[in-house]
């Protein structure tokens, strides 16, 4: 046992210290030599790291100073990138879904994983079942919640906790959770009492699972896979190759005659788009696992993901990149290369290319 306990700065999620640092550091002093100060210091690498992401997110500008943005995060009391998925939420009208999904992503997992081999497939199927078929784990997150919360009302919660396998402690938890966000986003001016971006008004496409979608890819970008369809792996930019992580709803094909040892596979061969979106890797020994996921469209990420002010040589014409090798994500017909030649890339980081009409880019 310790004699003293870890430091809060190394216990909280970095960049949302980063953020708060570049608040209280003196103009001219980089976040890291501000950090560095500290009696135990976080290491010097995961904090250029962490100010990275905010960058790339659009939080912190190319001098670590606090864009518009970041300045907004802020004032919310939950990580940056669950912080713009919400703001975004107010922005495309989808609050109530999104808000569920980010409070149920900033504490532990509310499915309960049960150690004998017979539960474990029982709960798998509870886990797919709220899925309905999306290719999606946030929807299993939202679509448990919102029964969890009928049943409370009901009066029977615990009992749909223990058939579900779910947890009544994270369950409220959330629920406390999303009370204080939604808090904040009142007295931010986000949401107002009457009128303009009320409470119904910011709810106006929260039917929409599309719109819903969005707000999560412009909140999780960077964490972006994409599907070889060729080789059946998923690929992501620091990793040549990941696999679902077991707890995923992706992670098995639908089909039961399926061997398990041809799961992964499979269950990459029936995805229904070549991208996919996730919450965090984890590796066990030398295997990449990417947990809490959801298949988008190319249209979808051509949209929210990127900076939010595009480079001027971001949209390039056919002709400067003919023969460059880089695949399509806008057809899988067989008249793809014929009309190869006619299509526009889009460089929206040094990863994600995606090619598309010109009439539509």
């Amino acid at each position: 046992m310790l004699e003293f306990q870890t430091p809060e700065l190394l216990r909280m999620p970095l960049q949302e210290i980063c953020l708060y640092t570049r608040l209280l550091a003196p103009i001219n002093c980089p976040v890291v030599d501000f950090l560095m100060k500290a009696p135990d210091p976080p290491p010097a690498v995961i904090v250029r790291n962490a100010v990275h992401v905010l960058k790339t997110i659009d939080a912190m500008d190319p001098w670590e100073d606090l864009t518009e943005l970041g300045y907004h995060l802020t004032e919310l009391p939950v990580e940056p990138y669950l912080g713009k998925m919400v703001l975004y939420a107010v922005v495309l009208k989808c609050l109530d879904p999104v808000l569920t999904i980010a409070c149920a992503l900033a504490c532990r997992d509310p499915f309960v994983l049960p150690t004998v081999a017979s539960q474990k497939r029982a709960a798998m199927i509870c886990r797919k079942r709220f899925a309905a078929g999306t290719f999606s784990d946030h929807m299993a997150l939202l679509r448990a919640f919102q029964a969890w919360q009928k049943a409370r009302s009901d009066g029977w919660e615990r009992a749909f906790c223990e058939k579900n396998f779910l947890s009544q402690a994270t369950m409220e938890i959330i629920v406390g959770m999303r009370t204080q966000l939604l808090g904040h986003l009142r007295a931010s001016g986000f949401i107002r009492a009457r009128g303009g971006a009320d409470i119904r008004d910011v709810n106006a496409n929260s039917e929409n699972w599309a719109v819903i979608k969005a707000a999560l890819v412009a909140g999780m970008y960077p964490n972006l896979v994409h599907v070889d369809r060729e080789s059946l792996t998923l690929t992501e930019p620091k990793e040549r190759k990941v696999r679902f992580h077991p707890t995923s709803v992706l992670s098995q094909p639908q089909h039961k005659k399926i061997p398990p040892a041809n799961g992964q596979a499979a269950a990459i061969q029936a995805l229904p788009t070549d991208w996919l979106i996730y919450e965090e890797v984890t590796r066990a020994h030398k295997i990449a696992n990417i947990r809490c996921c959801s298949v988008v469209t190319p249209v979808t990420v051509s949209l929210f993901c990127g900076p939010a002010r595009l480079p001027s040589n971001a949209l390039q014409a056919s002709s400067s990149f003919r023969g460059s090798g880089i695949s399509s994500d806008s057809s899988d017909s067989e008249m793809e290369d014929k009309t190869a030649a006619n299509l526009a890339l889009l460089k929206l980081d040094e990863w994600l290319h995606l090619k598309l009409d010109p009439e539509v880019s």
